[in-house]
């Protein structure tokens, strides 16, 4: 983990997993120089797929997001994360899926108090640099991953 260099980065992400997918040979580079590291991730992934047919189980369906929580945090030791924050919405699956409609899916919260969630955590942390989703995502249009895009750029903004 990082030494107090006094710089840190905070990669805001939609999912577990995308920490790994997305951004984590930075993320490594820079805890290995001193650098604190924070991971904001905004959803527990509990509509995320099961790749691994060890895994497709009953037990590890219905705590999908137990499970993804432990492999966050497993993950994110590995990638040299000093720290990870949970915005705690609940994942809204691919577009045009019946958990788009659940109410407390990521992808319909109230933009004002998920910027606000995010805004606490930069406060606290203040970063000198953000890591997220680029604003035009056509390749992969997620909803959450949308969403990360949304409340990005206004909580950098509003935080100060």
């Amino acid at each position: 983990m990082s030494q107090d260099t006094g710089l840190s980065i905070l990669a805001v992400h939609a999912h577990p997993d995308d920490e790994a997918s997305k951004g984590a040979g930075t993320v490594r580079r820079y805890a290995d120089e001193g650098i604190r590291t924070t991971l904001v991730c905004c959803t527990g992934g509990e509509e995320g797929d099961i790749l691994n047919p060890a895994m497709d189980r009953p037990e590890v369906k219905e705590n999908l997001a137990e499970v993804r929580r432990a492999e966050l945090d497993a993950s994110a030791v590995e990638i040299g994360y000093d720290e990870v924050a949970m915005l705690g919405y609940r994942d809204s699956g691919m577009p045009d899926t019946e958990a788009n409609a659940h109410p407390d899916a990521f992808a319909n919260a109230d933009l004002d108090e998920a910027v606000a969630r995010l805004v606490t955590v930069i406060r606290r942390v203040r970063p000198q640099v953000i890591l997220t989703y680029p604003l035009v995502q056509s390749r992969y249009p997620h909803p959450d991953h949308l969403q990360v895009t949304a409340i990005c750029i206004p909580a950098f903004a509003h935080a100060g």
